[in-house]
């Protein structure tokens, strides 16, 4: 790395529900198998909330959260220097870095291929540093890799969101079984939600999203969904309309309220399939377990996967031309991003960027 700093910037949190922080990091040279990731744009997601708020469990303070993550390589470490030619990728190369931060090759779920499953539970910006800062220390496993080209349709700040909502999205549908046309209802047109409609579509469902209000219709329209339902107009529920049209098969619940979600679930149809994708956090979701038997239905929750599987969504997004839809902040407008996503304010993702 070329004339690198002393020091870097980074966003801390000190403890839980404690005021964010701007310090000074040292920077020191990567570890054996780490890549220092000089950052570009970090996405701000909810689930940063979680190391605010301390609600995840086996997080070390103080910590700097963020796992949206697009920027260039700028070290790597002694045993990744030594394979030369051989290496993944070189510095200066364009990567990402999701929630997954890592796996340890050993333990039973990685032994059987389910890296996500990795028994050490490493996330970045959770049980590491994140990438609201100047720079990024992380696993090589955890390393996104990202075709130089993908800066011809989308800047740093738009591939951002794909590292973990996208990503997050776009796998819960990958592994949902359907049938091109089948009904598809899509719960929010936020963050995850904007980006599920454009999956959707582009996997061959006939999509419906479901939020509130009458203005979010053309919202929806332009990001080519086939129909919008409001949930909070008069006359027939969102479960009659929908079962009306035979029930939908799948159905993507990405916003965080288990009352939404709940009484959406009736919609699905006989071997339909829910995928929670948004975190509740107003309470536990219900199901009708009568309803579920009945019609043969399946329940899941779905999170962000690994790095392999994060490339093949920027792949397919670059490929069908998804858009992410963001608002840019600079790295001291970082407390404002942060509470205009927690209050719901963004209509899609808040991203802080770096020169």
């Amino acid at each position: 790395m070329a004339n690198p700093p002393t020091f870097f910037k980074a966003i801390s949190c000190p403890g839980p529900k404690q005021p964010w922080q701007t310090i000074t990091v040292p920077l020191r040279a990567p570890k054996s198998t780490e890549v220092l990731v000089r950052v570009h744009a970090s996405g701000i997601c909810y689930g940063d909330h979680l190391v605010h708020d301390g609600t995840l469990p086996g997080i070390a303070y103080p910590r700097t959260p963020g796992h949206e993550v697009v920027g260039r390589v700028a070290a790597v470490g002694t045993a990744l220097n030594a394979l030369g030619p051989s290496a993944r990728f070189r510095i200066g190369s364009l990567v990402g870095v999701g929630w997954y931060g890592g796996h340890c090759a050993t333990c039973d779920a990685c032994r059987r291929g389910d890296f996500g499953g990795c028994a050490s539970q490493v996330i970045t910006g959770a049980t590491f540093d994140g990438g609201h800062a100047e720079y990024l220390y992380v696993s090589e496993s955890a390393i996104v890799g990202i075709p130089e080209e993908c800066l011809e349709q989308a800047s740093y700040a738009e591939l951002a969101p794909l590292l973990c909502a996208g990503a997050t999205v776009y796998e819960a549908l990958r592994t949902t079984p359907f049938s091109p046309g089948d009904l598809c209802l899509v719960q929010g047109i936020g963050g995850l939600g904007h980006l599920a409609i454009q999956y959707a579509v582009r996997l061959g469902l006939k999509v419906y999203a479901v939020s509130s209000g009458p203005t979010k219709a053309a919202l929806a329209m332009s990001l080519g969904a086939h129909g919008y339902i409001d949930a909070s107009a008069h006359g027939p529920s969102v479960i009659e309309r929908v079962q009306a049209m035979g029930g939908a098969k799948v159905i993507l619940c990405t916003t965080p309220s288990a009352e939404q979600t709940s009484a959406l679930i009736p919609a699905v149809a006989r071997d339909g399939v829910v995928t929670l994708v948004g975190v509740a956090m107003d309470g536990d979701v219900r199901i009708n377990n009568g309803l579920m038997v009945m019609r043969r239905a399946m329940l899941r929750g779905w999170g962000c996967g690994t790095a392999r599987e994060t490339e093949s969504c920027v792949q397919f997004s670059m490929l069908t031309d998804v858009k992410s839809m963001v608002q840019e902040f600079g790295f001291e407008d970082f407390v404002r991003a942060y509470d205009d996503t927690m209050h719901g304010k963004p209509q899609f993702r808040n991203v802080i960027v770096f020169p």
